[in-house]
């Protein structure tokens, strides 16, 4: 059992060979084989038919990451409705608040997350609650509740006709972090995973023999990869755990122990690994190919990683919003790791399109600067019931502005920063995201987050960082002489503060919010530099 992408959409695959059936869909601590998976998201889809859930309507998901997260997942979409992931991690304030926005039928969760949610009021659109385990209750805000297996088992050895899928209908809501503090949920249809997996499928060379590790969090636009390509192509998954994701050492013994040849995740835990000193000869020798994305992979720590890789091992790093899933790609060249800045985020996928414009001319000179535009068949149609966003119109045209700024290099894009992190600070343009990447080019320096303190007349930029394991500390004369090498003077760091660790969101990327209001609590700090170095 897999997915397929024939006809624009997502849907299970019936066309192995029978020996196919033994083979696994999933490895770890829950394995199941294909038949196995197959014959659990069949039942269930059939559940959520029994109960009068039509194309459109919404499941959403609440548990820990394991394959009956994937079943669910799967399931839903089998059955024409979305599936509505949220963060295992999640407090319950904020899972609410996407309950109550994305109004699901069902919702899929387990013991732990169940009994966070008793005494909370739920949508009324809930028909039913199922939760792995023991239950322990009949009902929760009103809702039914009921077991996994007894949810199921209804529909045992029962054939359902599943409903007929098109191009445009919802396959997944995925909410993101809203501009206002409140969640919002980006719609994907089929035809946005469908161009996605087939660019995956023609650009990789994986099959049946490939064992897909899932890093990412299922409510991460990564997974989609893990999830969906795997499958598409009767490759296993080894789903890793959420206790397990930070977890260097575990980290390490799943990719021996399982043979994984296909990891795609954030560069955070790409440098992790290799800071830590765990990707042993034996360790990375299974691995065929390695992808990075949702943030920029710093020079420095992308050699460092790709020095511990075998050399058939292919790197890729792939660029894309929420809103466009991957809409570009670049397989990293020896020569990339030669160069002082980023590597560049390459050339669109097929059935994306994209133009560079700055002040609403295009952009064709290399060097220049201007804001990357995607169009296509990956442009998602938008965000869930917010119509009046700004980019809403524009999304309905299958057109997002990105607010990247990008370049042109050689042919190959090439990413500058980001429009919102570009500040004017004493009359010039400042981009922050270039100080980080100035900041990462030293050699003590693990990883760093610039952001603007001080108010009119007082602003400046203020470093924060962590060092390598063994590196000594540097001092702020240290680190603004190594800046002004690489930087004019008005982008010089005025304070820099060592951390312990930088905060980082569900997805692995740095929580600037976070970061801000943890600094600017002194008992959240940790101070390195001596009394009268702090500042110039």
């Amino acid at each position: 059992m897999t997915t397929r992408t024939t006809g624009r959409v997502i849907r299970l695959r019936r066309d192995f060979p029978a020996e196919h059936d033994a083979r696994p869909a999933f490895v770890g601590p829950e394995p199941l084989t294909y038949a196995e998976f197959t014959a659990r998201v069949d039942a269930l889809s059939s559940r959520l038919l029994d109960l009068g859930l039509q194309a459109g309507d919404r499941a959403a998901i609440w548990m820990d990451k394991h394959p009956r997260y994937a079943e669910a997942i799967v399931a839903t979409v089998q059955a024409a409705c979305a599936y509505v992931p949220v963060d295992g991690g999640a407090p319950p304030a904020r899972v609410r608040a996407i309950l109550a926005d994305a109004e699901p039928v069902v919702l899929f969760t387990d013991a732990r997350h169940l009994a966070l949610l008793e005494g909370q009021t739920l949508p009324a659109s809930l028909k039913a609650v199922v939760t792995t385990g023991e239950a322990g209750a009949t009902s929760v805000g009103g809702v039914p509740v009921h077991t996994w297996a007894d949810f199921a088992r209804t529909t045992a050895g029962r054939i359902t006709i599943m409903p007929v899928l098109q191009p445009c209908d919802l396959a997944a809501i995925l909410y993101t972090s809203g501009s206002t503090g409140v969640p919002k949920g980006v719609q994907i249809t089929h035809r946005n995973l469908a161009n996605f997996i087939g660019w995956a499928r023609a650009e990789l060379d994986v099959g049946a023999d490939d064992v897909f590790a899932n890093h990412a969090s299922f409510n991460f636009d990564l997974s989609t990869f893990d999830l969906f390509v795997a499958l598409s192509v009767g490759a296993a998954v080894w789903i890793v755990e959420d206790s397990r994701a930070r977890d260097v050492a575990a980290l390490a013994d799943g990719i021996r122990e399982h043979g994984v040849t296909v990891w795609y995740s954030v560069p955070s835990i790409l440098h992790l690994l290799t800071a830590s000193g765990v990707l042993t000869d034996d360790v990375t020798a299974s691995l065929r190919y390695v992808l990075f994305a949702g943030e920029v992979f710093p020079i420095p720590q992308l050699r460092a990683f790709a020095d511990r890789l075998p050399a058939h091992t292919a790197l890729y790093n792939l660029y894309g919003p929420t809103e466009t899933n991957v809409c570009t790609y670049h397989r990293v060249r020896p020569k990339d790791l030669e160069r002082d800045t980023p590597v560049p985020i390459g050339r669109p996928v097929p059935g994306a399109c994209v133009s560079v414009v700055d002040d609403g001319r295009a952009v064709e000179l290399p060097g220049a600067v201007g804001e990357l535009i995607v169009e296509g068949d990956c442009v998602t149609p938008g965000y869930w019931r917010r119509a009046d966003e700004p980019a809403a119109a524009l999304h309905c045209q299958g057109r997002h502005p990105t607010g990247d700024l990008v370049t042109y290099e050689d042919g190959l894009l090439v990413y500058r920063g980001r429009k919102d992190r570009m500040v004017k600070l004493h009359g010039y343009r400042v981009e922050l995201g270039e100080i980080e990447a100035a900041v990462l080019r030293h050699p003590a320096i693990a990883e760093a987050a610039v952001l603007v303190a001080g108010g009119d007349g007082t602003a400046h930029i203020a470093l924060y960082y962590t060092l390598r394991p063994g590196a000594l500390r540097p001092g702020l004369v240290q680190i603004k002489q190594h800046c002004a090498r690489l930087l004019p003077r008005y982008m010089l760091p005025r304070t820099a503060t060592r951390l312990d660790e930088l905060p980082h969101n569900a997805n692995g990327k740095t929580d600037y919010r976070q970061l801000d209001r943890q600094t600017a609590h002194p008992t959240h700090r940790t101070t390195a530099e001596p009394a009268g170095t702090a500042s110039t």
